[in-house]
């Protein structure tokens, strides 16, 4: 496993949220097999929805439907509306938090670490989540925005970071994916921490930038106070 050298400490620690702070792969699945059942095409598995997530709702959609063989127009736009107002309705039916998470969290909090959470889910849906699932907990919520590009292109991460007042050396970020490695690394952070619970293999975070992989929520607070030791 590679280790990553900085000299500066650790002093804000930014989450992805879906597969790294909340398993929500359940609901994904029940809403994308919705709205796959309104346009009367097959449903999808667990594990096939998680090869479509992790770039935002349009690409989840686009995936599943190209995965079928399907795509026009009026389907996407039918299925994207379907999708989007039954998520909406009821957007934290069958989510839950992972184990460990909401005292890891607290660790940090205590010791003097800034958190925040950064996610590819519409940016209402997301204030929500964290509202709903972590209240009072973090210090800047972002998700994804008109206008503004997804992961993982850095921009909203270094956003997040400088609104805290620190630098991408002074930042660790955590998350599930390949595309959460790739923004850390294109954003430059001083730690990288993949979470083998979600939604990508460690060797695809490994392979895609990850310093360190925590098994459990209690590693990520014991990796960034030994790496601030």
């Amino acid at each position: 496993m590679k280790t990553n050298i900085c000299k500066n400490e650790i002093k804000c620690a930014v989450f992805d949220l879906d597969g790294t702070l909340l398993n929500t792969i359940k609901t994904i699945t029940h809403y994308l097999n919705f709205a796959l059942s309104r346009s009367n095409l097959p449903t999808v598995s667990e594990q096939e929805c998680k090869s479509f997530v992790g770039d935002g709702v349009r690409m989840l959609l686009l995936r599943a439907i190209d995965a079928r063989g399907e795509y026009s127009d009026e389907l996407y736009k039918k299925m994207y509306e379907d999708y989007n107002t039954a998520y909406n309705a009821e957007p934290h039916y069958l989510t839950e938090a992972y184990d460990g998470i909401s005292l890891m969290l607290r660790a940090l909090r205590e010791s003097g670490i800034r958190l925040a959470v950064l996610s590819n889910k519409p940016h209402v849906a997301t204030l929500a989540t964290v509202e709903k699932f972590f209240p009072d907990t973090f210090d800047a919520v972002l998700g994804g925005r008109d206008g503004v590009p997804l992961k993982p292109d850095p921009t909203v991460l270094l956003e997040v970071i400088s609104s805290l007042g620190f630098t991408p050396s002074e930042c660790a970020y955590i998350g599930d994916s390949d595309v959460d490695m790739l923004t850390a690394r294109n954003a430059g952070v001083g730690f990288a921490i993949g979470v083998s619970w979600g939604y990508r293999s460690r060797e695809v975070l490994i392979e895609s930038g990850a310093d360190c992989i925590a098994d459990t929520a209690s590693d990520i607070s014991r990796l960034i106070f030994t790496k601030n030791t």
